[in-house]
């Protein structure tokens, strides 16, 4: 199957920690429905709700830009910001398969996010992003 040279990043990630992460040769849309499908039998209906959501995450890249870069983040909402800076807005989708609900709250134990793959500093602030939406609540917050 061509993949025009796209390229997908997917992170498994559970209670605040990144199980898995990989780079796939792949389209984003495609891989986000063979991801669901795949975790179906994962999921229990009995104890969680399935949801796929879909983010936008605006990230920040120093200025020049090199022409590959260029050509991949122009597909979204690539601007200047600065002088030395621009930003871009990713598509982030999340797949939450295991989650309760704390009083008034939603609390993610495992998720998938699923996101374009443009570079490893991306890669890296994206995980940090995965790792923060599975990260349990202190008790504090439970109460």
């Amino acid at each position: 199957m061509p993949t025009n040279g796209k390229k997908t990043l997917i992170l498994s990630v559970e209670g605040g920690n990144i199980v898995d992460s990989k780079v796939v040769e792949a389209e984003l849309e495609e891989t986000i429905k063979k991801t669901l499908i795949e975790l179906l039998p994962k999921w229990s209906p009995k104890t969680s709700d399935l949801i796929a959501m879909k983010y936008e995450h605006e990230v920040t890249l120093k200025l020049p830009l090199s022409r590959e870069l260029y050509e991949i983040l122009s597909k979204y909402g690539l601007s200047k910001k600065s002088s030395s800076e621009a930003t871009a807005t990713l598509p982030v989708y999340v797949i939450s398969y295991e989650n309760r609900w704390v009083g008034e709250d939603l609390v993610d134990d495992k998720v998938y996010v699923i996101t374009p793959y443009i570079n490893e500093e991306i890669k890296k602030e994206v995980e940090l992003l995965a790792a923060d939406l599975t990260t349990p609540p202190s008790e504090s917050e439970e109460e």
